[in-house]
């Protein structure tokens, strides 16, 4: 427990001053004999346990009395969500997540829930550690450790404003976890500010065992979760999936494939007014959103003929969370679809160069080729917007791993196909288990898959992909940390690697070939898949890109970019451009960065789940609301007061006399002992 006035308990010896005067009156009682008083001594002695056990009750309840009015001028603190914390730690971790849902705000005040849980820790670190313990902040975006000298610097930091990055809150508690042990912080409290949204935490991820196992070897480490995990019924999310230049004999137009979301269990017609901004240019055309989905597809808008590249935004209505209401890009003339194969087994390449040359676009170029492994290094890696990698993973540290590492860090997209002999090799966090066939003979159907993001989401009309119509005959497990996009009984066989990179690191645990599966034969969800990772890794060609806000983003270099529409006044600092939304350009280079896709999910982990995440650390959930305006900690002196009255009204009704009719009893019964004693002593003698 804490107080905001701890020099007032110096007075608690003061608590000993009834003992002290009941002592000092003890020792002033002088004896005078009296010959009756033999008589009362008697009586004395036959109610000494009573009248002993009331007198020493009557002295505690004095003491807590006075105990009482000493505490509660102390001003003491708890209660709340803070409760009891055994004692100030030494160290108070605080793990921001400042990832873009956590912009989500009240409406009607303008908080935010990353400046309230900031709001609400700063003042529960004032009023419960004040500046006994030493404050370190790590935060999302940049997962770097910030010393902080009081806790008012965390309303005013740069670390701690918002991004429209993403959140990786197992990477931040491992970042937690280095500096725990490597700066021996001793007894510490770690405070985790997010608002659980499932894409950040990746709860499936093979990481939090490994996190749970080294934290329960350090003993004192106390975790804090202050959460907000509510979401707005009436957000809207706007997201554009393609910008492409049009030119015609007579006029060019800019194609804006976009989509807009929301989370309703009873959608309502809606007319929504989207502004488009192009050049600097503006436009509003309505749209009638009748379910939880728009598809805009093709929305042509005019540009004039001599602007060959150029950027743009699109605008929603303001509501809840302001950081997915507006969506930037970039257009310029098309570069070709430049996609390369590695492969030794023509029976695989041969349906993937099949599908990749196809055009799923009339009005692009599309060029695969394939090369074997040995020749891998013949890879143009500034053309290509994908890679089909059919052969051993490189070892890390290797010429080409590096180099798939810097392709998929540039924007582009490579998708791992399992080899023959699969080797012990990881990559991005990856690696290829053993090969499995059915021993029935019967190819198997995959169970579940996910369809609201990714290769195998629904199409742009809702329908769904079949992919529950292949079959797998053959598949090899991917062992790692990833997030899975379809799995055949509980095993992945379609996975993501996790990590902050723009573009997209896949492994496929089948092959095309009629021997593994019905892929090539059916075609349909191959030639999807090919051509959405192509799309995905076409964003980072050319010299007008589309990139995910984060870490990195923008290369080594920031100073050299600088922001392309020149109507934004708000100053940010140069080490956060990466982390902000927006157009920027350096010489004849434009970038549009943008939050990643899955901020716009509203799916968020419940509270059995963060449990069972921290199952055996010493862990403590607090949920609070935008609307709640509740403290961290509260004052409880009024309890003190109570307790002083109710330790008062005990004493007085000790000190109360006995009733006269019962004194009187007490009396007959005295005498008629005291006379039959007497009696017995007469016949005795």
């Amino acid at each position: 427990m804490t107080f905001l006035q701890p020099l007032l308990l110096f007075g608690l010896p003061l608590a000993l001053l009834p003992v002290i005067i009941h002592l000092i009156h003890l020792h002033r009682r002088r004896t005078v004999p009296w010959a009756a008083m033999m008589f009362l001594l008697a009586a004395q002695r036959m109610n000494k346990g009573f009248s002993k056990l009331r007198q020493w009750l009557i002295l505690a309840f004095r003491v807590l009395a006075v105990l009482a009015v000493i505490l509660a001028v102390g001003r003491p603190l708890a209660g709340g969500w803070l409760g009891l914390t055994g004692g100030v730690p030494d160290t108070v971790l605080i793990l921001l997540d400042r990832s873009a849902s956590m912009s989500q705000q009240n409406i009607s005040t303008g908080t935010s829930k990353r400046s309230a849980a900031l709001r609400n820790l700063t003042q529960a670190i004032k009023d419960t550690y004040g500046k006994r313990s030493h404050l370190v902040l790590l935060d999302s975006a940049t997962q770097q450790p910030t010393p902080l000298d009081q806790a008012d610097a965390l309303l005013d930091l740069p670390q701690t404003a918002q991004t429209d990055t993403a959140a990786d809150i197992p990477a931040l508690l491992q970042g937690a976890l280095d500096f725990i042990t490597a700066n021996q912080t001793g007894r510490t409290d770690v405070w985790v500010l997010s608002d659980l949204q499932a894409t950040d935490w990746n709860a499936a991820g093979g990481r939090w065992e490994a996190l749970r196992g080294a934290f329960a070897t350090l003993r004192g480490v106390h975790f804090h979760l202050l959460c907000y995990p509510q979401t707005a019924p009436n957000n809207l999310a706007v997201t554009v999936e393609r910008a492409v230049r049009r030119e015609s004999s007579g006029k060019a137009e800019l194609l804006l494939d976009l989509r807009v979301t929301r989370n309703e269990t009873n959608p309502q017609p809606l007319d929504l007014p989207l502004r488009f901004v192009v050049n600097g240019t503006a436009s509003t055309f309505t749209a009638t959103m009748k379910d939880n989905q728009l598809l805009l597809q093709a929305h042509a808008i005019p540009i004039d003929k001599a602007t060959k590249r150029g950027w743009g935004r699109v605008e929603l209505p303001a509501d809840a969370n302001p950081a997915d209401n507006v969506f930037y890009f970039v257009f310029d003339e098309p570069s070709v679809l430049q996609s390369v194969i590695v492969s030794d087994d023509a029976s695989e390449s041969g349906p993937l160069q099949a599908a990749l040359s196809a055009p799923a676009d009339p009005t692009r170029k599309y060029d695969a080729k394939v090369l074997p492994s040995t020749r891998a290094v013949e890879i143009p890696w500034d053309d290509t917007a994908l890679i089909v990698w059919h052969a051993p993973l490189p070892a890390k540290g290797d010429a080409l791993a590096s180099q798939l590492e810097a392709h998929v860090a540039a924007g582009r997209t490579v998708i791992f196909l399992p080899p023959n002999q699969p080797t012990d090799t990881e990559l991005f966090g990856l690696k290829w288990g053993a090969w499995s066939s059915q021993t029935n003979g019967k190819a198997k159907s995959i169970e579940w898959w996910r369809n609201d993001s990714g290769m195998l989401a629904n199409t742009r009309d809702g329908a769904a992909l079949p992919v529950g119509e292949l079959e797998v005959a053959r598949s090899c497990e991917v062992l790692g940390d990833g997030t899975p996009l379809a799995r055949i009984g509980n095993k992945p066989l379609l996975v993501r690697a996790a990590g902050e990179h723009d573009g997209g690191a896949y492994f496929l645990g089948t092959l095309a070939a009629p021997d593994a599966s019905s892929l090539a034969r059916d075609g349909v969800v191959l030639f999807a898949m090919l051509h959405r990772a192509l799309n995905e890794g076409a964003h980072g060609l050319g010299k007008a890109q589309q990139r995910v806000a984060a870490r990195g983003a923008l290369g080594t270099d920031v100073s050299i970019w600088k922001p392309a529409d020149d109507s934004k006044t708000d100053a940010v600092v140069a080490a956060e451009l990466p982390l902000k939304a927006g157009v920027l350009t350096a010489g004849d280079k434009l970038v549009a960065l943008n939050r990643p896709p899955g901020e716009d999910s509203t799916q968020v982990l419940t509270r059995t789940s963060v449990e069972e995440l921290f199952a055996g650390l010493d862990f403590r959930y607090l949920e609070d609301k935008l609307d709640s305006g509740k403290s961290l900690t509260s004052e409880v002196w009024r309890t003190f007061l109570i307790a002083m009255a109710l330790a008062l009204l005990g004493e007085a009704l000790l000190c109360m006399p006995a009733k006269k009719e019962k004194v009187a009893d007490e009396m007959r019964g005295f005498e008629s002992r005291t006379s039959t004693h007497t009696e017995a002593e007469r016949r005795t003698a």
